[in-house]
């Protein structure tokens, strides 16, 4: 949704970033990977495995340095509907975004902002979904 307004390198970086989430309860599954394509074409890049051989901590630090606070809200809501695609938001999750909201320097109170964005949007975009199919 907002993924193309990224810069280049930090197009990469939530790809790598998306990769580590991906992994963060030891399961991927399909819808996961569903979500990391349609974010790989909103930012007409190839839809490719992320790349995890750089550290969560790496990918954190190449985010703060190459983005602004708007930015990394948008990587924080793309990184909450990653997680939610699924239709879950498990512990493992919850415990993974903790790290990266205190890295990117995104509040609680922005993130649960966020979130609840995160599901407005998605219950908006399946009725509109669900109009246009019928």
């Amino acid at each position: 949704m907002f993924l193309n307004e990224l810069g280049e390198k930090d197009k990469e970086l939530f790809l790598n970033l998306c990769g580590h989430a991906i992994m963060a309860d030891d399961v991927v599954e399909p819808e996961e990977m569903e979500y990391l394509a349609l974010c790989c074409h909103e930012m007409e890049m190839p839809n490719q495995l992320p790349d995890i051989s750089e550290s969560l901590e790496e990918i954190l630090d190449g985010i703060t340095e190459n983005s602004n606070a708007y930015e990394r809200k948008i990587i924080i809501f793309e990184l909450i509907r990653l997680f939610k695609y699924d239709n879950s938001y498990d512990e493992e999750e919850k415990a993974f975004m903790k790290p990266v909201l205190t890295k990117l320097g995104i509040s609680k109170e922005v993130h649960d902002k966020l979130e609840k964005l995160a599901d407005e949007y998605t219950k908006v975009y399946n009725n509109i979904c669900d109009l246009l199919n019928n």
